[in-house]
């Protein structure tokens, strides 16, 4: 019996376990037995993800296209940095173009640990820009070498390894490492 899946992993029937909204947004075309699917194809289909993914969810056709645009531009860019290797002019320049429309404004907030200075993007911003905001931010603070594919070689999820050892394989201990383990017990049960 396959394990269900937690609440973390899974939103509105999206896949969210990337640990970023840009990781989470290569995670939209996952692996089928026809091959990859596109959680996006359909206007309703991206309205929704958006708003499982905490982004709004009225976006415009064009802005949809832009946000698939940059689900393509982010997939060379995960492969180059988990190798350790410097993107192309190109994606900057990319990333760029949508970072242009953004005004942030700050804001200084008390917690319980003290006070925090906060970045406030535009509401009004469209999801591409606030994604390319997200993997802009995680290039510069981030360690890449944390970026990792699911270990299950018919799986294509990717996350962020945000554990103290980084040894995390699987994209989620419910389903793909879930699968392994039974796998792995079967062939020790048929020896």
């Amino acid at each position: 019996m396959p394990a269900i899946p937690t609440n973390d992993d899974f939103r509105g029937g999206f896949p969210f376990m990337g640990g970023r909204p840009w990781l989470d947004l290569l995670n939209t075309t996952p692996m089928t037995e026809t091959g990859p699917r596109d959680l996006l194809g359909e206007p309703q289909s991206m309205a929704a993800w958006l708003t499982a993914a905490g982004l709004g969810g009225a976006e415009t056709p064009e802005s949809g296209f832009e946000l698939k645009g940059l689900r393509e531009a982010l997939r060379p860019a995960f492969d180059l940095l988990q190798q350790g290797k410097p993107l192309p002019e190109a994606s900057i320049a990319a990333i760029n173009r949508l970072l242009g429309p953004i005004n942030e404004r700050y804001q200084l907030q008390r917690g319980d640990e003290g006070y925090a200075l906060t970045a406030v993007a535009d509401p009004g911003l469209g999801a591409a820009s606030r994604i390319a905001l997200d993997f802009a931010r995680f290039v510069c603070d981030h360690e890449p070498a944390r970026l990792k594919h699911c270990a299950d070689h018919d799986c294509a999820m990717v996350f962020y390894d945000r554990g103290r050892n980084n040894t995390r394989r699987w994209c989620t201990m419910s389903t793909c490492g879930n699968r392994d383990k039974v796998a792995r017990f079967r062939a020790r049960k048929s020896r």
